[in-house]
């Protein structure tokens, strides 16, 4: 007998295009995986559910720390943990429970009756009700990589459901290990950045002391929204009267965004004036786009999807 709620394979393949979509130009993975559980959930006719990566405790235990988690709170303390938590991804680690069985396994794990299922570790006083639930497994060089898990589709779940979402599972993996390799790239680029600084100011302490003092004025500077300041002359952001340390590579970023205000600069033009020796893709930018955004939180520093990126002004009065 056919299941009530077939898995649309148009849909599929049109959840996973927009996520790729979005990821070219979303660089928050917790925004993005919110994204595409809730198409998950929508596709599979699901109420809830989680898409979360792997870790191991020094011990070795494995959890799962989620990317994306549907509110489902019950009271005042759940509510109050999942706002705190959202940001930062739950933790999932109760090896007795359902989701548990996947870590233990790495296999797929399909529930159509979790309470008289001796897998299930049972569910929290005033938890909504669980009658159905799918695990799943992903992976990245045939090891355990993460877990998406759902639960209460009508009908149930079955192993072909399973079989049609692979495709869905290999998008998950490869934006975990996409976002994993960005990481990697920010780390090198910091350590570099750091040495040439260091050697720099070692070879000339004098100008290094010089452009320090310089960087402290800040007479009529461009005025950018949300109490940010920056000075084209010394190529200095302040945010009320602190002065944000930047790399090279952004204060290059943005004294091209800052030059051209309020007006779209293309990713292309971009790339070849923060690298212009070298050949890079849109991830580099991209990537430093979010390291910017992780130092100066609420610069107005706006992506245009498939265009590039604009900065925002109160006035385009220059400074220094």
């Amino acid at each position: 007998m056919p299941h009530p709620h077939q898995l649309n394979h148009i849909e599929l393949l049109e959840t996973i295009s927009n996520t790729l979509s979005r990821y070219i130009s979303e660089s928050n993975p917790y925004l993005l995986f919110n994204g595409l559980l809730k198409d998950l959930l929508k596709l599979t006719h699901s109420e809830y559910g989680f898409i979360g990566e792997v870790f191991h405790n020094a011990d070795g235990t494995p959890y799962i720390q989620s990317y994306a988690t549907t509110d489902i709170a019950w009271s005042a303390d759940t509510r109050k943990l999942y706002q705190e938590t959202a940001e930062k991804g739950m933790i999932f680690g109760k090896l007795n429970s359902l989701y548990g069985d996947v870590l233990k396994t790495a296999q797929p794990v399909i529930s159509n009756a979790p309470a008289k299922d001796p897998r299930s570790g049972g569910l929290p006083k005033g938890h909504p009700p669980l009658n159905c639930f799918l695990g799943l497994p992903f992976y990245s060089d045939n090891q355990l990589q993460g877990v998406v898990g759902i639960a209460n589709r009508q009908g149930g779940y079955n192993q072909a459901l399973v079989e049609d979402l692979a495709p869905f599972l290999s998008t998950c993996s490869n934006l975990i290990r996409a976002y994993r390799n960005n990481v990697k790239r920010l780390k090198i680029e910091d350590e570099l950045e750091s040495y040439k600084l260091r050697l720099k100011s070692a070879l000339n302490k004098k100008e290094n002391t010089a452009n320090t003092q310089a960087a402290v004025k800040t007479d009529n500077p461009v005025q950018l929204h949300r109490d940010f300041r920056f000075c084209l002359h010394t190529t200095s952001l302040f945010q009320g009267q602190k002065l944000v340390t930047l790399t090279v590579k952004e204060k290059v970023l943005l004294k091209n965004l800052a030059e051209q205000p309020n007006t779209i600069v293309s990713h292309q033009q971009l790339e070849r004036l923060v690298w212009p020796d070298v050949v890079v893709g849109t991830s580099s930018l991209r990537a430093l786009v979010l390291r910017l955004r992780k130092k100066a939180p609420g610069l107005p520093l706006k992506s245009v999807s498939k265009q590039g990126y604009m900065l925002e002004t109160n006035t385009t009065d220059t400074c220094c």
